[in-house]
Order: structure tokens, then C-alpha cells, then sequence
């Protein structure tokens, strides 16, 4: 809290403190007001205390009213220093009416009324300086029109007498504003340090809750590390066991072709290999290890041209709207991985529709500044906009949306990986995802995209014929660590009439070359021991610039920019891909 804040609240709980011992004032003074009269009444004085009695009470009266407006009334900062001239003036009356009354009375009084009468205006002196010392103005108010009147009144008279007891009236009132500063500066340190001690406390409290977060935010990020750790670290294995199964129930479906009663088994094997690699490659686009292609992509074009697949996809139940933006930029993404996130997310607000409903699509660009999410750096984004009027979710569920392998799908329904792989996808991407939701309301998943610089790229095929470039008579070597993929690609390219020579290590590949044998093609694994396939390729190259060479790998996380200039191929892959790669390199 700033000072000038603070002092606020400090006059403000100053004047809450005085209209909160009022009442204890008006009773003291009315009190004390009735006794004197009595007191004054019974020396012979009548009927002078009665009407300053009623004007004391009149004054009281009015004083009551303004505590009870105060009490209803928003007293708050901007109101302050109406209320405390309202205090101070209440506090002025009250006093005057003892000191001018008793200046009035004190002379038509017998000396025992005198002495009772000043002993009462002093004990009212003194009783102020503890009711009103919160509030300084109010308790001068009182204490020195109590006081200075009577004191006028001995300096009046002249003798000696006189003047030696309005002194000590003068001195008595002075020690009482003294002593009420003290009291004051007192009350106002505490209430200070009791603010500052607040707001001390305030911040605390804050930054524990934002300790709490951030350590929650470093677990949760340190478990999805460490699974995507585990995932990059098996996904090389699984790739290389995915090849091995997809390539030979490829060609054992090819052999057995005519055969009614096996081909059908063959061909739900290789569905499920499939759909291996689709968990793998989810698994790797939630890690962030996938290997992207970004290009600059016209996404309004890219949507246009999956419509027709998003409304068989989400059925006739659902009606499918899209909308662009008409001066929308391109994205810097990977088109593949674009086309999968939507379709991801249009399958997700499928089954949050059981009945039927509405699924938008819109596109537009966006800008993000610091007060957009953290996860965006400030800049110009392409927006993708997927909402849904399904059943929605609760808190709960939406503090768990990205959460991997969560899901609220009937078990065997999803893998709880469609949203985490398409926020590794975005992020990844130098975008992000966020998500809105409410029970019974339906979902809004935002998908932030970088804008590209560069105009999108016209797309073309590298073989638009649809023709398999023919093989022909070729050396081929093949360097692959692993005994079955190595087994199976050498099975392949002798069978694609190929002379192959292998070597399980990168020093048995480098020896061939040495020896001087034909090779008119190197193909070789990444993840190698000792060294990497990047790096046999280059060691190849000092010996034979003119080589060409082929890497091959199933370490989607590994492989980097490093492979500039050498074709790269990733596992698993089927039979003709591998095939019409390798054609293609043999025929450049």
C-alpha cells in the first residue's frame, strides 16, 4: 500500500475510532451535565443551571443525530473530511457549553458551587484527552473551549488570585493538549504499523500462493519432462519394432493376396501396427520431439479443403460451420500436423455432441501482448478457433484437459492424448492452445499459430504422375545397428533388385568404404552406437564426396538441423515408401 494510502486509511480509522466512543461522550456529558445542574440548583442559583442544562442537552441531542446518520451512512475516504468538521464542530459545542457556562455561572454561585464547578470542567478536560485522543482536532475543539473561558474569566477579575489560578487553568490545558498529542502520535504509529503490518501480511500471503503455484507448475512440468524423456527414449525402439511388423505384414499381405482366409487377418494386424504409430507420433507431438516441416501455409485454403472430411468425421448430427477471416495471413506450421490438431479437436466436440449441435470453426489474426498468456511471446498470431455447444466441462475437468492420458471417455473410447498433442503440437510451433469451457455451455479451444513473412508456397508433388520411379541394378549400402530392421530392409532392396552390402556398426560401414567396394547409395540409422548416422554420412562424404546417402531413424528428437543435405527417412515406414525413396535418391 502506498504511503499516501495509508495515511488515508489512517485519518479514516481515526474518525471511526471518535464516532465510536461518542456515545460514552454524550452519556458523560449529560451525565455530569444533570448532576452539576442538580448541584447548582441546591446552592440557590435557580433557575440559571436548568436552562444551561437544557442548552447542554440540546447540544447532546444534536451530537446523537450525527452519530446515528455516520453510523448509516458510507463513510468512506471521499467523505472523511465532511464528517470530521462535522465531529470537531459537535466537539466545539459541547465545550463551549461548559466553558461559557460556567464563565456565566461561576459568579452567581456560592464558593462551594465555584470549587464543585471548576473540579467538573477539569474532570471533562481530563475525560476528553482519553475519549478523543485518536482524533486530535476533536479533542483540542473540546479541551479549549472548555477551558480557555474560564480562564479569560480569573484574567478578567485582575488580582492576584485571579490571575494565578488562570494560569494554572492555562498551564492544565496545555499538559492535556500535550498529553492528547502524545496519545494521538501513539495511536497513529499503531495504526500505521497495524496497515503496514496488513499489508506486510497481504503480500506474503500473495507471494506463498505464488510460491505454491510456481512449485506446482515445476512438478507438474518436471512429470511431463520426464514422461516426455520416456517417450523420446522409447520411441526410437518402437519405431524400429513398428518397421519390422508394418513392413512384413505389408508384404505378407502382398504375397498372400488371393488368400480369402489369411489376408484379412494380415490386414487388421497391420491396422493395429498403424495405429501403434499413431500413438507413438501422438505421444512424441505431446513431448514436442516430433519432427515438424514448417512452412507458410494458407490456412483458410487448408480448412476449405478438409470441410468435406470434418463433416463425415463428425457426422450428419452436427451442423459444421467456417468461417475466415478475409485478409488472413499465413502460418509459419507444419500443414500435416495442422490438419491432425483440427481434426483432433473436431473428433473431441463430436463426442461432446451425442445428440447433435453446432461445431464453428473460425480463423482470424490475432496479436498478443503481455496481457495475453504467458505462454505466448508478443507478436502477430493466426488464431484457430474450434467451438462446440456440447455438454462442456466442469472445473475440475478443465484443470485436467491437457493433462496426458486423462480422459472422460468410456475406457477403450480415447487415449487422453488428443489435447496434450495439440498443445505439444503448438508449442512446438511457437504458438499455444487455450481452452474455455462451462458445464452444459460447450467448449472453445484456441489454437495460436505464428503468422509467417513469407507468401504461402503453391503445392506441388515431387512425383505428380503417381508413377513408382523403376528400380534397377544398384549397390546399396546398409548400416543399421538393429539385427531385424537391417534383415528386413536387406530383404527389401534384394528384392527390389539391389546388390546390398550390411554392417551392424559404423566401423564395419566405414571399412567397406575403405576397401574401395561399389556403393552407389549409403543408407544408415541415426541412433548408432558410438557415433551418429549424421556423422558416418559426413565421414563417408571425406572419402567419397560424390555419394549418396539415405538416414533412416526412429529418434524423432534427436534428429535436428544437422541433417541438412541428406535425405531423411522416419520409421516406420511401409515397403513402397521405402522403395520409392530409394528409387528416387538411385534416379537424381
Amino acid at each position: 500500500m502506498p504511503p499516501t494510502e495509508i495515511s488515508i486509511a489512517i485519518r479514516t480509522e481515526q474518525l471511526h475510532a471518535v464516532f465510536r466512543q461518542l456515545p460514552i461522550s454524550l452519556a458523560v456529558n449529560l451525565v455530569n451535565a444533570a448532576l452539576t445542574a442538580i448541584v447548582l440548583s441546591a446552592t440557590g442559583a435557580q433557575p440559571f443551571p436548568v436552562v444551561w442544562f437544557s442548552l447542554v442537552a440540546l447540544v447532546t441531542a444534536g451530537r446523537s443525530i450525527l452519530w446515528r446518520r455516520y453510523g448509516r451512512s458510507l463513510s468512506g475516504p471521499e467523505r472523511g473530511h465532511i464528517w470530521s468538521r462535522l465531529a470537531v464542530c459537535g466537539s466545539l459545542l459541547a465545550g463551549s457549553c461548559w466553558g461559557f457556562g460556567g464563565m456565566l455561572l461561576f459568579p452567581i454561585v456560592p464558593t462551594s458551587g465555584q470549587i464543585f464547578l471548576t473540579f467538573v470542567i477539569g474532570g471533562m478536560c481530563a475525560g476528553t484527552v482519553v475519549l478523543n485522543a485518536s482524533h486530535l482536532p476533536t479533542l483540542l475543539a473540546f479541551l479549549l473551549s472548555a477551558s480557555l473561558p474560564m480562564a479569560v474569566r480569573f484574567f478578567a477579575e485582575g488580582s492576584a488570585a485571579d490571575n494565578a489560578l488562570g494560569a494554572m487553568i492555562v498551564v492544565f490545558a496545555t499538559a492535556l493538549s500535550l498529553a492528547g498529542a502524545h496519545l494521538n502520535r501513539f495511536f497513529t504509529d499503531a495504526m500505521r504499523l497495524r496497515f503496514e503490518l496488513n499489508e506486510a501480511n497481504l503480500r506474503l500471503r500473495a507471494e506463498m500462493a505464488e510460491h505454491q503455484a510456481t512449485e506446482a507448475a515445476l512438478r507438474q512440468a518436471q512429470k511431463l519432462e520426464a514422461l516426455g524423456q520416456l517417450t523420446g527414449g522409447i520411441a526410437h525402439d518402437f519405431n524400429n519394432l513398428l518397421t519390422v511388423v508394418i513392413g512384413n505384414l505389408a508384404l505378407a499381405s502382398g504375397r498372400a493376396r488371393h488368400d480369402s482366409s489369411i489376408l484379412p487377418l494380415l490386414q487388421s494386424a497391420l491396422r493395429s501396427a498403424e495405429r501403434g504409430v499413431a500413438l507413438i507420433q501422438r505421444l512424441l507431438a505431446f513431448a514436442r520431439k516430433q519432427h515438424l516441416d514448417p512452412q507458410s501455409v494458407d490456412l483458410g485454403a487448408l480448412v476449405a479443403g478438409i470441410e468435406e472430411l470434418l463433416q463425415r468425421t463428425v457426422g450428419p448430427a452436427i451442423r459444421l460451420e467456417i468461417a475466415t477471416d478475409a485478409k488472413l495471413a499465413p502460418a509459419l506450421v507444419d500443414a500435416n500436423q495442422v490438419e491432425l490438431a483440427i481434426l483432433n479437436l473436431a473428433i473431441n466436440a463430436r463426442d461432446a455432441m451425442p445428440v447433435g449441435g453446432t461445431l464453428r470453426i473460425l480463423l482470424y489474426n490475432r496479436r498478443a501482448d503481455h496481457s495475453s498468456s504467458p505462454a505466448l511471446t508478443p507478436g502477430d498470431y493466426v488464431l484457430v478457433s474450434i467451438s462446440d455447444t456440447g455438454t462442456g466441462m466442469d472445473e475440475a475437468t478443465l484443470a485436467q484437459a491437457f493433462d496426458p492420458f486423462f480422459t472422460t471417455k468410456e475406457v477403450g473410447s480415447g487415449s487422453g492424448l488428443g489435447l496434450p498433442m495439440v498443445q505439444g503440437f503448438a508449442g512446438q510451433s511457437g504458438g499455444a492452445v487455450q481452452i474455455r469451457s462451462k458445464l452444459g455451455e460447450g467448449t472453445t479451444v484456441e489454437l495460436w499459430l505464428p503468422q509467417a513473412v513469407e507468401r504461402p508456397l503453391a503445392t506441388s508433388s515431387a512425383n505428380p504422375s503417381g508413377l513408382v520411379i523403376p528400380q534397377g541394378m544398384a549397390h546399396v549400402l546398409l548400416c543399421d545397428d538393429d539385427h531385424d530392421v537391417r534383415r528386413f530392409l536387406s530383404e527389401l532392396l534384394k528384392s527390389d533388385g539391389y546388390m546390398v552390402h550390411e554392417a551392424s556398426t559404423p566401423e564395419g560401414a566405414l571399412h567397406i568404404l575403405e576397401d574401395g567396394a561399389a556403393v552407389d547409395l549409403l543408407i544408415v540409422d541415426y541412433a548408432m552406437p558410438g557415433i551418429n548416422g549424421m556423422e558416418i554420412i559426413r565421414q563417408a562424404w571425406r572419402k567419397r564426396p560424390s555419394l549418396k546417402t539415405l538416414l533412416i531413424t526412429g529418434d524423432a528428437g534427436a534428429v535436428g538441423d544437422e541433417v541438412a543435405g541428406a535425405p531423411l527417412l522416419r520409421k516406420p515406414f511401409r515397403p513402397a515408401e521405402f522403395s520409392q525413396t530409394v528409387a528416387t535418391i538411385l534416379a537424381a
